[in-house]
């Protein structure tokens, strides 16, 4: 394992569990030192993230902050940076569903609570970043999606035409991905990069058990394991993909590389290496 990221200090919202908290293992496990950032409903979460970190030898802190509200994530990045110095690693995973319905039955209301929280927040805090990217010359920022950004699509059948419900998530998860887009075109040639990553179909996190366990029979492949995602997210951080946008498993297998546990050091098969290689379901 290496320490080429000592230098740099990472803020990755929705890190209280799962993927987030994962990403921040990772980085960390690599020099990062790492702010993580989540509600402030999940402290205990955030709390043992930080814990797991410093346990392992990296150095971490925490923030809580409710990024569906403008004016507590307006201050942000500036409390980031009073923890361990300016941010040049931004990883936008904090995300929800405020309704799970057909797109005619939702409200103005859970309509504009998707968009703040999924798209105007991550947006603001990149606005929030880039100067201190900009006076070092160097960024990165990895926007977290999801497939639902390209779904439905037609045929209209069986599991598609159930995911009609979270189409105001996944137009949510689009308009960040366009986003991304024109901001890795304005930010092209400055060594600040602009990515889009999102788990191949499901990444197994706590939170995800209960379903992966179902899937398990039925469609084994979509599983993947969470270190996929923190894998990806580290190749990210360490090369060159502006204006990229990719999923997990597509990412790893481009580049041919290995997968790793979150500790960086132990591998644990490649971009194809199915969930229950790595956890009992």
């Amino acid at each position: 394992m290496t320490n080429n990221l000592k230098d740099h200090v990472a803020l990755i919202t929705g890190a209280s569990r799962g993927i987030g908290r994962a990403i921040a293992q990772r980085l960390a496990a690599h020099g990062a030192a790492v702010v993580v950032s989540a509600s402030p409903r999940s402290l205990d979460g955030l709390r043992e993230t930080v814990a797991l970190i410093e346990q392992a030898g990296g150095r971490a802190a925490f923030l809580a902050s409710d990024l569906s509200n403008d004016v507590e994530r307006a201050t942000l990045v500036a409390r980031a940076t009073e923890k361990f110095g300016a941010i040049d690693i931004l990883i936008n995973n904090a995300a929800g569903i405020s309704a799970y319905a057909p797109p005619s039955k939702i409200d103005l209301a859970a309509r504009r609570s998707m968009f703040e929280l999924n798209f105007q927040a991550p947006v603001d805090l990149i606005q929030q970043a880039l100067p201190a990217m900009k006076e070092k010359g160097w960024g990165r920022i990895v926007n977290i999606s999801s497939e639902m950004a390209e779904q439905p699509q037609p045929p209209f059948e069986g599991p598609a035409k159930m995911i009609h419900a979270l189409a105001l998530y996944g137009a949510s998860k689009a308009a960040l991905e366009r986003t991304s887009l024109g901001l890795a075109a304005e930010l092209d040639g400055s060594h600040i990069d602009v990515s889009v990553l999102s788990p191949y179909k499901i990444a197994v996190t706590e939170g995800a058990l209960a379903i992966a366990k179902q899937m398990q029979t039925s469609h084994p492949e979509w599983l993947e394991p969470v270190e996929m995602m923190a894998e990806a997210a580290y190749q990210l951080v360490i090369g060159s993909h502006n204006g990229l946008i990719t999923h997990s498993r597509a990412l790893l297998l481009s580049l041919n590389a290995t997968l790793h546990a979150l500790d960086g050091k132990t591998a644990l098969g490649d971009g194809s290496t199915p969930a229950s290689a790595v956890i009992q379901l």
